[in-house]
């Protein structure tokens, strides 16, 4: 990484440095500064050590005075962190975002300027034709997110520590291939919601961000100006293209209120406008209050979502799941303690129980568990009976709330839903949504069934489409795709189904044979029996699907090889984004 030339520390402030360009690999992104000045991609080892952090440990501690050792397990707490695999692919999604939001922002593009000439005044206005191109021509790339989880779960701490540490907050650009660049790029921004507060309120703390940031004057001259969201949005807008903004990250979305912002569906416009007429990639982080900004108003809204946008929504983490196992392997190595205790099943079940697969929870769990076994003295063993007595009496006012929802009670769901979201609306959300959520933890366990039956209808909306390209019958295409779904309950290879629909075609000339017959001769029921007369087949044409799967067959190719040969099938990884 280049130079560095401050490094802030007041609030979440990341690095300065001075550009230093690396040939891009990607046409894309070749020739543009703003993207040849990020680091590099990092592989998943350098991010678990860039990311990975705990307390001071040594055997020697283990002998201390109980005092210092009790100062010491108060460390866990604000040191600890134990990255993921899903946290990896978060920041391949944070990385890509970045990146493919600058494609449509480069300085040497001639574009770039005519934005400014034309005026973001006017480009707001047009908005965006049917190509995605604003009044100056330019189409945007940008993605947006929005991550939404449980409180304790630790989403903003992910993103707030990839941030910090695999990127660059700020990179100040001089010169780029012989010609003068004088920008300043930034990179990230993250901002917390005010409390309650309105959208207004919000551009406010964006605009005293980026002044602490970069010693600007965005907040003298545009804060506190009344105006309508659009106001809002086109002064938010002329700040953000002159800092040349990478991302932005909007912590505790859920603080937007109704009353104040004029109705959830400003907050959702305020964002699409922002990432639609600017190009500027934005990350929601909330917990499930959030919800509320999107599963009322998306139905309106859905239309005018950037491309690219996705969705996570995750719960807590599961007792039998991989990621529980190495979290509280890893957390009860940090034992302060005269007695190493080993963790057994019992411990990891006992407290998964207490702490319902919540990070945060967990972590001020063991805190309060190594503390009285500190205090008790003697061998200073863990016993699972100080993790029940620990969970009653310091963590006493959670388990009430844990009962409740082990008990299944539905009408406490929306009392709790910073635990829990609403079952019944998330469950219809979830299958309604055009766009792609994935949901993790026990969230995913919870709603299996409709995102199960989400993912047979986007398969089932791809076989049909094409069993399309070989009859004539869209009723008949829909049975054959049907037909070949149930055969492996949508468990097998889609790239198979699609042999499997063209098999069917091929096998049966007549592939009326195949769909229903109260479909196929319901027009022909009434008419008078006439005498079958065999029909003679005609001569197919070379490039029929019947007569490329009988030639493949004469080869000794497959019915797949024979249309993957021909290019009737695409490949695996092209249909990734399918059953994604």
């Amino acid at each position: 990484m280049s130079p560095m030339i401050s490094d802030g520390n007041v609030g979440l402030k990341g690095t300065h440095i001075f550009a230093k360009y690396t040939e891009q690999i990607n046409p894309k992104n070749q020739g543009n500064p703003f993207i040849e000045a990020l680091p590099n991609r990092v592989d998943i080892s350098t991010f678990i050590d860039a990311l990975y952090s705990a307390p001071p440990m040594d055997s020697k501690y283990n002998n201390l005075c109980i005092e210092d050792r009790l100062e010491l397990v108060q460390q866990i707490r604000p040191d600890f962190w134990l990255p993921l695999p899903s946290h990896y692919d978060k920041y391949r999604n944070l990385y890509t975002m970045i990146k493919m939001g600058y494609q449509s922002r480069n300085p040497m593009h001639a574009m770039y300027n005519r934005q400014f000439a034309v005026g973001w005044d006017e480009i707001f206005k047009s908005g965006i034709d049917e190509n995605g191109a604003n009044l100056a021509g330019n189409v945007q790339t940008a993605q947006s997110l929005v991550e939404i989880a449980i409180n304790g779960y630790g989403k903003t701490q992910i993103y707030e520590r990839m941030l910090t540490k695999l990127f660059p907050q700020v990179i100040h650009h001089s010169e780029y291939q012989g010609r003068a660049l004088t920008q300043t790029q930034l990179v990230w921004l993250k901002v917390e919601c005010p409390y309650n507060k309105s959208v207004g309120t919000f551009c406010k703390s964006f605009y005293a961000e980026v002044d602490k940031l970069l010693g600007t004057n965005f907040y003298e001259r545009y804060a506190e100006k009344p105006g309508t969201i659009d106001k809002l949005v086109i002064r938010l807008i002329k700040t953000v293209a002159q800092v040349n903004l990478g991302v932005l990250v909007i912590d505790e979305i859920q603080k937007i209120q109704k009353a104040y912002s004029g109705g959830e569906e400003d907050m959702i416009d305020f964002i699409t406008q922002l990432v639609n007429t600017l190009g500027v990639p934005v990350i929601l982080i909330g917990s499930y209050k959030a919800l509320y900004l999107f599963k009322d108003s998306l139905a309106n809204t859905r239309k005018c979502l950037p491309n690219g946008y996705a969705e996570n929504i995750s719960g807590y983490m599961l007792e039998d799941s991989w990621e529980w196992n190495h979290f509280i392997e890893n957390l009860w190595d940090l034992q302060y303690t005269k007695t190493y205790t080993e963790v057994t099943p019992e411990i990891k079940k006992a407290m998964h129980f207490y702490s319902m697969g919540i990070p945060d929870i967990a972590v001020k769990l063991f805190i309060h568990i190594q503390s009285l076994t500190i205090v008790n003295g003697g061998d200073e063993r863990i016993r699972v009976s100080y993790i029940r007595e620990v969970a009653e009496r310091s963590l006493n006012l959670v388990q009430p709330i844990f009962n409740r929802i082990r008990s299944g009670d539905p009408t406490a769901y929306k009392e709790l839903d910073d635990i829990k979201p609403d079952w019944v609306p998330l469950n219809g959300y979830i299958k309604e949504a055009s766009h792609r959520i994935t949901v993790h933890g026990s969230l995913a366990e919870e709603h299996a069934r409709v995102l199960q039956e989400k993912r047979k209808e986007e398969i089932l909306a791809k076989l049909t489409e094409f069993a399309l390209q070989l009859v004539q019958s869209s009723t008949d295409a829909e049975v054959l795709a049907n037909k070949v779904y149930d055969a492996s309950s949508g468990m097998g290879d889609i790239t198979l189904m699609f042999g499997q629909i063209a098999r069917l075609v091929v096998d049966n000339a007549d592939y009326t044979q195949v769909v229903t017959k109260s479909n196929i001769i319901k027009s022909t029921e009434e008419l008078p029996k006439k005498k079958v007369v065999r029909k003679v087949k005609p001569e197919l044409k070379h490039d029929d699907i019947r007569y490329v799967v009988q030639v493949g067959h004469r080869k000794g190719l497959t019915t797949e090889e024979a249309l993957e040969e021909k290019g009737y099938i695409r490949g695996v990884d092209e249909l990734l984004d399918i059953i994604s």
